[in-house]
């Protein structure tokens, strides 16, 4: 491996970024892990992390990914947004850098971070580059869809699609056509859990999506074992998501957890408010894998 054309991968929490890692060994890479939250590494990964502080882009995390020779990196994981109010400390050029922003939005700090990137000699890659098969097909998966659900999916889907292009957050949860909550700062689980237990009927149902021309190199949206609890937890049903869009985290295990749970995945690729196809999915069976 050329050490001036290292892969590094910038870590936030959760699983993806070490699915990634051990990919990314697999097809011959010797990637260097920059983390961004205090979350312990795999045992097996700790001699190639890096602890870094986002707060301090310029004196923390791109002096270390200079002075490890990267000049390609992927971002992955969840980075939680109040990370730059929680106790911040951040250097003097990442302020002024803050400062110039017309707004904090993620997509926005995304944009700014990614030109100093650029300009340093550093691409910023697909999120997917070292996700082996990480969509779920267009399908339903489980238990067939009521009307009433079938309906609160095209309702949820415009809705989670507004929110998005707002660029507030991805999910929403919704029950009788109605949105019973909207992701904000807290994070998808922490919405689930607020929308279903606001929706006393029960059984509600959980829209995610990306952005419209979104970007593959930031924010695709995740699932997993993790919102699959969530769900549980809250007694929501159905989880409908992006098929082409939407990283699916370990699908294998991802099904087998959402049929003991009970709930129904509805996968959609494109029209993703379209009542006629999504009745059309809902219609076709699409065994767990």
């Amino acid at each position: 491996m050329n050490e001036k054309n290292r892969l590094g991968i910038l870590a936030g929490k959760g699983e993806l970024p070490w699915i990634a890692v051990r990919n990314a060994i697999e097809m011959g890479e010797d990637p260097l892990v920059f983390l961004l939250t205090d979350e312990e590494p795999p045992e097996e990964y700790k001699n190639r992390c890096y602890k870094v502080t986002l707060t301090k882009f310029y004196s923390s995390v791109l002096k270390s990914l200079k002075k490890a020779s990267i000049s390609r990196l992927v971002s992955l994981g969840k980075i939680p947004k109040n990370i730059i109010y929680d106790n911040p400390q951040f250097d003097l050029r990442t302020l002024f850098l803050l400062a110039k922003m017309h707004n904090k939005n993620d997509y926005t700090i995304f944009l700014y971070l990614n030109e100093i990137l650029k300009k340093n000699g550093i691409e910023v890659l697909p999120q997917t580059q070292f996700l082996k098969n990480c969509f779920l097909e267009e399908g339903r998966y489980g238990k067939r869809l009521s009307k009433n659900q079938v309906e609160d999916v095209a309702f949820g889907m415009y809705y989670a699609m507004e929110v998005n292009r707002l660029d507030i957050g991805q999910c929403v949860v919704v029950g009788d056509k109605i949105v019973w909550a909207v992701e904000c700062a807290e994070g998808t689980d922490e919405c689930i859990k607020r929308g279903g237990a606001l929706f006393k009927k029960g059984g509600a149902v959980v829209c995610k999506v990306a952005k419209r021309n979104h970007d593959p190199r930031f924010d695709l949206p995740v699932t997993g074992i993790t919102t699959l609890e969530s769900m549980k937890l809250s007694n929501c049903k159905v989880l409908a998501i992006e098929s082409n869009a939407t990283i699916v985290i370990n699908k294998q295990e991802f099904l087998k957890k959402a049929e003991e749970f009970g709930i129904t995945i509805i996968s959609i690729k494109e029209h993703l408010t379209d009542k006629d196809k999504i009745k059309k999915i809902n219609g076709s069976w699409f065994s767990f894998l």
